[in-house]
């Protein structure tokens, strides 16, 4: 950890801090609302950076900018790769149905009737999403030179309070989204399960194993180290962002937002995204519970579900409040802010990703309008 300055000398020198520490490799800002075991090490970006005997540069280098691009860019192109992957899928599997449902011949309009059955999406769906997945995770672990068993390591001690904060806080985020799709169409309510047991199991292995595991590893592991290597408060802001609009759904990128702050802040906390990706986990199943009971009790306008929402919209709202002043985000100096935002916004990938996904995401908005 570093030390104090104590004579008039060094406190000269490093006035223009907002803190009177000395800079090291691991903490090159002075910034004490970092949780230093959690940021990568700042020699990633400039080996050797130390300032012992001069003052950090307001203005990022060459050097600095070059290797910090080189991150944000790594996470526009492992993001996009799996986007690419998981669309390019969808669409074989959407093209391979309309061409057995416009076939003459009996045996691929079985195939057709076998296709369009909600369990086989879901099915496929979950494949898709584990291959690519484990591929980019994989990747990005490559390229970001951050070995995996530092995004699983052991847990920081939480205590239990921080756990049901957390957790609440949680529903609060789901319940936007139960908002924002329940209330939509009064008379049409969206409900992903249905009255059978082999599809009901096929989308909770979906929806509250696969995709929690799934934005774990990518979006509280290898994106937001990735995107805290100057500051983790830009960090957890800038993969939540990521995270919304890699939903491809106007109605899931608030939500998605909030919930991805929320559970960044755990992973930063613990050191670990071991936390964050349970929490997401038991929040989606405590959701999914609601939904399936509301389906097997013969509830169509999800009455039950809506109550629900109400409740975790209020008692959540409370709780995501309480975690925002108790945990608040890291704060980020004027040094940090020149090596983050501007270079986040200049980083050739991530502006070419950010308008593909909104691409996404009004396609499947339009397909909402006229399906």
């Amino acid at each position: 950890m570093s030390t104090i300055f104590s004579d008039n000398s060094a406190g000269e020198l490093f006035a223009d801090y907002e803190c009177m520490e000395i800079p090291s490799e691991y903490n090159p800002f002075c910034n004490s609302s970092e949780n230093i075991s959690f940021n990568e090490n700042y020699s990633h970006i400039l080996p050797a950076f130390f300032f012992r005997n001069k003052k950090c540069r307001k203005k990022p280098s060459y050097y600095e900018k070059k290797n910090l691009r080189y991150f944000y860019n790594t996470t526009g192109v492992i993001l996009t790769a799996k986007l690419m992957v998981e669309i390019s899928a969808c669409l074989i599997f959407y093209i391979i149905m309309f061409l057995c449902s416009y076939s003459l011949t009996s045996s691929l309009n079985v195939y057709y009737s076998v296709l369009s059955d909600s369990t086989v999406r879901y099915a496929f769906k979950t494949i898709v999403v584990i291959i690519a997945t484990l591929s980019v995770f994989l990747a990005g672990c490559r390229f970001s030179v951050i070995p995996p068993s530092r995004l699983l390591k052991k847990c920081e001690s939480l205590k239990t309070s921080d756990i049901v904060l957390f957790f609440m806080a949680g529903l609060f985020a789901y319940s936007l989204q139960n908002t924002a799709v329940l209330f939509d169409m009064q008379d049409n309510p969206v409900n992903p399960y249905e009255k059978d047991i082999t599809q009901i199991v096929m989308v909770t292995i979906c929806n509250c194993l696969v995709i929690p595991v799934s934005d774990g590893l990518i979006f509280r592991g290898i994106v937001l180290k990735n995107l805290s290597r100057a500051s983790q408060g830009f960090g957890i802001i800038a993969s939540s962002f990521l995270c919304a609009i890699s939903s491809c759904s106007f109605s899931s990128m608030i939500p998605a937002f909030v919930l991805s702050v929320i559970l960044s802040k755990l992973t930063v906390k613990s050191n670990t995204i071991i936390p964050s990706v349970l929490i997401h986990i038991t929040v989606n199943i405590s959701n999914a519970v609601i939904f399936i009971y509301s389906t097997l009790m013969w509830d169509s306008d999800l009455i039950i579900t809506k109550i629900w929402t109400i409740i975790t919209l209020v008692t959540g709202g409370i709780f995501a409040f309480i975690l925002a002043v108790k945990h608040p985000l890291p704060k980020i100096n004027a040094l940090q802010r020149r090596r983050t935002l501007p270079l986040f916004f200049t980083s050739v990938f991530i502006i070419l990703m950010i308008p593909f996904c909104l691409v996404a995401a009004a396609a499947e908005f339009l397909v909402y309008l006229y399906m």
